[in-house]
């Protein structure tokens, strides 16, 4: 059963406001509805009540299925500017891509000479990946600490951040799998951008029930901070698919891939144009801190 009693996930703050109410699965359809709320000490915008259980809502999830090779080459030109530049990696690294959903970002680091590892929660789907990519993807947090911690040069979170229901527990790992000066990049949904505020409950990248919170600046330096990390950039990131996935919201009710794919142009120009949809974030684990 959910809590009924509202904790911020990140502060523990017992008082919010209502910020969405009654919010449906525009993107799959699914028969949830769920409320957003602001805490009032931190600001965070996170689901209220949260759910017990996440798993029913990545049934059928489309990020998680094998793309066609069109598909993928499609999205490495349309979207990899939101994801990591793996150019600014030391040589030889250790990467893990936390959340790597079909493993694509992955597949596009081979032959860089990079260590690469993927944590995927779900036990089934993390071993069909890691059978197709021939590379080790976890599906325990627990153990994938016991093995690699402080091991890991760079830690990736691209879009996945929103959909925990425990910021400290994820925080933490990433500090201990980190290497002192290690980086953890993670982009989410900009709850507060332009682009939210003008589709608002129709946002794409509000995508209810499936994102729990929205973590802005001031909690990610506050989360950082708690785990021995310090904030070293935030940038807005180009990512077409807010504003491509709204627009069949408006004007079908619902996402309609087709409607997608035609607003998919408009998409790329006006996040690159004046990108604000989401936040890229890069913290680092402080060596100083974690020698005292």
């Amino acid at each position: 059963m959910s809590a009924t009693v509202f904790s911020c996930l990140n502060c523990g703050g017992d008082r919010s406001r209502t910020f969405y109410e009654d919010c449906p699965d525009y993107y799959l359809g699914k028969p949830f509805r769920v409320d957003y709320v602001k805490c009032d000490r931190c600001g965070l915008v996170q689901q209220f009540p949260l759910p017990d259980d996440v798993s029913v809502f990545y049934e059928a999830y489309p990020v998680h299925r094998e793309k066609s090779l069109p598909h993928n080459l499609a999205r490495r030109l349309v979207m990899s500017a939101s994801y990591a530049d793996a150019s600014a990696f030391p040589e030889g690294a250790v990467v893990l891509d936390y959340g790597c959903g079909d493993g694509w970002y992955l597949d596009s680091l081979r032959g860089r000479g990079f260590t690469l590892l993927g944590f995927e929660p779900n036990a089934a789907h993390s071993e069909s990946l890691s059978a197709r990519l021939g590379l080790p993807v976890f599906a325990d947090a627990g153990t994938l600490v016991e093995q690699y911690a402080g091991g890991v040069d760079i830690v990736t979170m691209h879009f996945v951040l929103e959909h925990v229901t425990d910021l400290h527990s994820t925080f933490a790992d990433v500090a201990k799998l980190l290497k002192p000066g290690g980086r953890f990049r993670f982009v989410v949904p900009n709850i507060g951008s332009r682009e939210a505020r003008v589709f608002r409950k129709k946002w794409h990248g509000l995508d209810p029930p499936r994102h729990i919170s929205f973590p802005d600046r001031s909690v990610a330096e506050s989360l950082a901070k708690q785990y021995g990390m310090v904030m070293v950039e935030q940038r807005p990131v180009p990512f077409p698919n807010g504003i491509a996935g709204s627009i069949p919201v408006v004007l079908a009710g619902r996402f309609v891939y087709p409607l997608f794919l035609a607003s998919l142009p408009l998409g790329v120009v006006l996040s690159r144009l004046a990108p604000s949809g989401c936040t890229a974030f890069t913290a680092a684990k402080d060596p100083v801190a974690q020698a005292l």
